[in-house]
């Protein structure tokens, strides 16, 4: 009997004990390919559901924050963090957007809800990204540079061997040596550059004397900062123009002058370097910039997206543009690709790059041609009836023609300052201030009179229904005979009449069509419908077409097709450009920070401060141009007011536009920085700035904030908050503002002056909100908000409205509705430059020119 048993081994028994375990193991899984089991009532039975738990623990969460997303595509989205172990797991949008209201009750629709886009949805890969900035890091050869003691050459020059930049190695250092070694070069390198001693340096590596005279003598003036797109940011970006301006005392203690000659370091501008401003718009409107809430389509019968891809990089706001189709608007999108914005479009009009002025030329020639434009709008609110001089090609004045003529006296929302005078503030500013000297200089025009068969004068006053209340019917076309008081005849011709002979000649919808490639039927419709729909066309234009030369010549052109067709300054009809976030007069008060007298500094948090700009703007165009300004031969270009310094020290956050992806990039790297003395780079992410940097601040993300701050928008009508976060600290990152007052507390001691400590007191006592308070408190957009209310609804995920005339927002409503005139010589949209330069280059009249 035992002999016929099977023997079982010691080796099989161990398989099959694994085999067993391993199918224990599997049964739940290998359930799932069991044939599903048939249910007749879902009511009564339903399968295994403990699957659903995975999900739900995925999306399980601790607690969530409110944060403020505000990258520079000029929307700004509060933003709501769900973490879980204090890790961000997910991020979505607030749903407080229909919530907003402002001061008077005026409340915002829950359509602004959700308010998100991709980007912002992303940006959890971002906070917790590998490239995030973790500590101060000091490049190896500048370290040692400042601790041997500043070494130079002859000519001022410091070692080449410690200025490997982009090659070098990274010494990891404490936030308070960052400070020092900061602190020390800055004062070292405006000492070098200062007095005689520094000009002859300066000669001695080549720079231009025109810019070693534009410093007076001052070593602060080779000190340059920028803050990125600084609207973002109203203390923590704009800190480092506070800190241009504190540099003044540096430079009276160096120079051993007093206030009244102390001199500040330099701000390089953002908005303009970055071909982001449409140079033609404060060529003809006075306004910097010309734009609309982008929720404006809704009152538009047709939008025109001109080389702006509205779907793509208006992302929150796309939807104003898909729901106004929806309701009937017709989408037209001008562009010279077939983009995202196309496939919502009704027409699509692709264009050779570079030629838009072309094709608003020709759009031009259509309307004036078949006589499709507003007569009254051109005549009551343009210079085109204006007369010019055909010997001088200026504009015919009243002085011109009548014999001891006196300026007439203006009233039309403005105000004379006298020479002793000052404007009053911003926010006490009730009209336009023109100085006495510019009154004069400017006169008054004519226009010729159809029914008394005369010149007629006409001044700034009037304009929209002030000028039809004149009685004259000014010409638009002919040419005419006029004496002047020396008695000499002259020839003259409204500005009308000129542009009109230039698109006849030139922009028929033949030659344009081959110019800019675009169908001739194409270039007919659009002009026939821009017409059709008179005074409800958006012309919503973005940056891609301001980044070719001669670009403001497309705005003037584009500007010209939306004052023929009375598309201006009405809502559901005007003209906007969209580029980056750059309105900071929306924060009009922001003197009260930036430019707080550091020789008269207010430490009461309850009043406000006394001002005084001791810094100068500058545009970063001269460094990326090689750090010199335009001279071709022997003759400068560049006009005084505008002149460059010498830089030798640029320090720049919220920013990698200005080293890291700057146009002509080879050339700045090989040639120009190493001219330059000390870069800093302030930042969350490490970019290539960073690398050819010599000291990196790492700064908090937008998440982490533990001041607050807030901004606004140039397509929106929000007054946003950064509220305070409870989200631990990733790294050892500080805020913004703490850097630059972290660098002012070690010049305090390096100089033993306490006033540069106490410029940044209400940081170092965490007060920030002071200095917030001082800004909302002079600015016309936001007097009678409180910081402490904004930020408590920010953490709820709810903003407030910003206090502008209409909702939306529209630039040029005054002047249009109101016969308010524009901010020109002659109050009116200007389609004629009189100034030598624009007539010696032949572009008086907005002409066109082949891109390049």
């Amino acid at each position: 009997m035992a002999e016929g048993r099977s023997r079982l081994t010691r080796r099989a028994f161990l398989t099959l004990s694994a085999l067993a375990a391993v199918e224990a193991a599997c049964r739940p899984s290998l359930s799932l390919f069991r044939p599903s089991d048939e249910i007749l009532d879902p009511f009564q039975y339903y399968p295994s559901r403990d699957w659903e738990r995975l999900y739900r623990d995925l999306y399980r969460y601790d607690s969530t924050f409110h944060f403020l997303c505000a990258p520079n595509d000029t929307h700004n989205c509060l933003l709501k963090a769900y973490v879980k172990n204090n890790v961000i797991v997910r991020i979505g949008p607030s749903f407080g957007y229909g919530r907003a209201t402002d001061l008077y009750g005026n409340a915002a629709s829950a359509r602004w809800d959700p308010r998100c886009c991709n980007k912002g949805l992303a940006l959890l890969r971002r906070i917790y990204g590998p490239r995030r900035c973790r500590q101060p890091m000091v490049r190896r050869g500048f370290k040692e540079w400042v601790e041997r003691g500043f070494p130079r050459d002859a000519a001022g020059r410091p070692p080449r061997e410690l200025f490997q930049r982009g090659k070098d190695e990274w010494v990891q250092v404490s936030w308070e040596e960052a400070f020092d070694l900061a602190a020390r070069a800055l004062l070292n390198i405006a000492k070098t550059y200062t007095g005689e001693h520094g000009a002859r340096l300066l000669r001695a590596q080549g720079y231009d004397e025109a810019m070693i005279e534009a410093m007076k003598g001052s070593g602060t003036q080779t000190l340059k900062f920028r803050g990125g797109m600084p609207l973002l940011g109203t203390v923590r970006i704009m800190a480092l123009y506070r800190l241009a301006n504190a540099l003044a005392l540096l430079d009276a203690k160096l120079r051993n002058v007093g206030p009244d000659q102390a001199l500040g370091g330099r701000g390089w501008d953002s908005y303009s370097w970055h071909t982001d401003l449409p140079p033609g718009h404060p060529m003809v409107t006075g306004q910097q910039t010309v734009e609309f809430d982008l929720c404006d389509a809704e009152n538009a019968r047709m939008v025109i997206c001109w080389g702006m891809n509205w779907i793509s990089t208006k992302m929150p706001d796309a939807h104003w543009l898909t729901e106004a189709r929806l309701k009937g608007t017709k989408i037209v999108a001008v562009t010279v690709e077939y983009s995202s914005t196309c496939s919502k479009a009704d027409e699509v009009v692709i264009i050779r790059p570079g030629t838009d002025a072309a094709l608003a030329l020709g759009i031009a020639h259509v309307l004036i041609k078949e006589k499709l434009y507003d007569e009254e709008f051109v005549k009551c609110f343009t210079d085109l009836p204006l007369l010019v001089r055909m010997d001088t090609l200026g504009h015919l004045k009243a002085s011109d023609i009548i014999p001891n003529y006196r300026p007439a006296p203006l009233q039309n929302n403005v105000k004379i300052v006298k020479p002793g005078e000052d404007a009053p503030p911003p926010i006490r500013q009730e009209a336009q201030y023109i100085s006495e000297e510019l009154r004069q200089e400017w006169g008054d025009f004519t226009v010729w009179d159809a029914k008394a068969g005369k010149p007629a004068v006409v001044t700034r006053d009037e304009v929209g229904e002030h000028f039809k209340r004149k009685g004259v019917d000014p010409a638009l076309e002919g040419e005419f005979e006029v004496q002047l008081v020396d008695g000499r005849r002259v020839r003259v011709r409204p500005v009308f009449d000129l542009i009109k002979q230039y698109v006849f000649d030139t922009f028929d919808p033949d030659s344009v069509s081959k110019l800019t490639w675009a169908p001739k039927e194409a270039i007919l419709n659009l002009a026939r419908e821009i017409a059709r729909f008179r005074g409800s066309t958006l012309v919503a234009v973005g940056m891609g077409p301001n980044h070719f030369f001669n670009n403001d010549l497309k705005d003037r052109a584009i500007f010209l097709v939306c004052a023929l067709t009375r598309n201006v300054g009405v809502h559901g009809g005007n003209i906007g450009s969209y580029a980056g976030n750059y309105r900071s007069a929306l924060f009009n008060g922001n003197p009260q920070f930036i430019a707080e007298n550091p020789f008269d500094i207010e430490l009461d948090p309850t009043k406000p401060a006394r001002t005084k700009s001791y810094y100068k703007m500058e545009s970063a165009h001269y460094f990326n141009y090689g750090d010199r300004p335009l001279r071709i031969g022997n003759k400068l270009f560049t006009g005084k007011t505008h002149l460059p310094t010498p830089t030798k020290v640029m320090w720049f956050a919220n920013s990698n536009s200005i080293l890291g992806n700057i146009k002509w990039h080879y050339d700045v790297v090989v040639n120009t920085l190493p001219k330059v003395e000390m870069i800093v780079v302030q930042d969350w992410w490490w970019t290539a700035s960073c690398e050819y940097a010599d000291v990196v601040f790492p700064v908090d993300s937008w998440a982490e904030f533990k001041y607050p701050d807030m901004t606004a928008s140039v397509t929106n009508p929000f007054l946003q908050v950064f509220p305070r976060t409870g989200l631990p600290r990733l790294h050892n990152t500080r805020s913004d503002i703490e850097v630059c007052a972290g660098v002012s507390r070690r010049l305090a001691e390096l100089t033993g002056d306490r006033r540069f400590a106490d410029y940044w007191k209400f940081v170092e006592e965490g007060k920030v909100e002071v200095y917030l308070q001082r800004i909302l408190n002079a600015s016309t957009t936001t007097r009678g908000y409180r910081i402490e209310e904004l930020e408590a609804k920010a953490k709820e995920g709810i903003p407030a409205l910003i206090l502008t005339r209409t909702y939306p927002k529209i630039m040029g409503w005054e002047h249009t509705n109101e016969s308010k005139p524009w901010y020109t010589k002659t109050g009116r949209l200007e389609y004629y430059r009189p100034e030598p330069e624009f007539i010696e280059y032949g572009e008086a009249i907005p002409v066109y020119r082949e891109p390049v």
